[in-house]
């Protein structure tokens, strides 16, 4: 679902007298409702897991796998508290869940963007003062 539509959904339900709206477009499905004067979106993407087959079930090969942190909504990405201040993470920097690594502007509102688990960020994929999707990978923890 393109950013366009998106931010056409959230005016659309903001002028409105509709308290929540979904749409589900393939395996994406966004659903925005107003919670005490501002529009919240929420956005899941459904994605069938394959099945176990009997090779894959006799072989058991250990991977190391990274994590991704996402934006959950469209906005303007914040690497920083304030201007001229350092960075909330930079690569290398062990982090906590629940640990604040940027925050996303978007209506005027500031919305955290949290570690869900523990882990060292190996990588900042993208750049503060840009405009990201939700969904977009934002931190790669490894």
């Amino acid at each position: 679902m393109d950013s366009e539509r998106i931010k056409g959904l959230i005016d659309l339900l903001a002028e409105s007298d509709l308290l929540e709206l979904s749409l589900t477009e393939g395996d994406s499905t966004i659903r925005l409702f107003k919670q005490a004067g501002t529009v919240v979106v929420t956005e899941a993407q459904v994605d069938p897991l394959p099945l176990p087959t009997e090779h894959s079930a006799k072989v058991a090969t250990p991977s190391v796998t990274a994590t991704e942190i996402k934006a959950s909504l469209y906005g303007v990405l914040h690497l920083t508290p304030a201007a001229g201040e350092p960075p909330f993470v930079v690569v290398g920097d062990q982090v906590e869940a629940g640990q604040t690594l940027a925050v996303l502007e978007a209506m005027k509102m500031f919305h955290p963007v949290k570690a869900k688990t523990a882990g060292r960020i190996s990588a900042i994929l993208a750049q503060s003062g840009v405009e990201v999707e939700a969904g977009q990978s934002l931190f790669r923890l490894g």
